[in-house]
């Protein structure tokens, strides 16, 4: 009877890991980032980007689903807003006190900072 107990309790870890699994590969969106913004989160998105900031680095990106800023430290990077891209980066909570932004994050203080963008044809 101890055999079967451990057997079923391994397999439910199995599935639960398996399940983790599969829910991070899932894709990504603009709007499932907003509504559960993880700070330090790797995504990768595709849509364009539909204006720039008044700092040289920070864009407005949309995937459709949503609009959310980016950051793209790079100097090689000529804004236009008619390309499709792709883009990967981190979850950052711009703000001086990030423990408040993760208890009532709000769409202003919450930005990608982009670490590979790529054109898409």
């Amino acid at each position: 009877m101890l055999k079967i107990k451990v057997i079923l309790a391994l397999l439910a870890i199995n599935f639960l890991f398996s399940m983790k699994a599969s829910s991070q590969d899932q894709a990504t969106t603009v709007s499932s980032i907003l509504d559960n913004p993880v700070e330090g989160q790797e995504v990768t998105l595709q849509g364009k980007i539909i204006g720039q900031q008044s700092d040289k680095t920070d864009y407005i990106f949309t995937d459709g689903t949503d609009q959310i800023a980016i950051e793209i430290q790079s100097d090689d990077f000529n804004y236009s807003s008619d390309i499709d891209v792709q883009i990967s980066g981190v979850v950052d909570f711009e703000s001086q006190h990030p423990e408040e932004v993760a208890r009532d994050p709000t769409s202003e203080n919450i930005q990608i900072n982009v670490n590979q963008l790529q054109i898409i044809k």
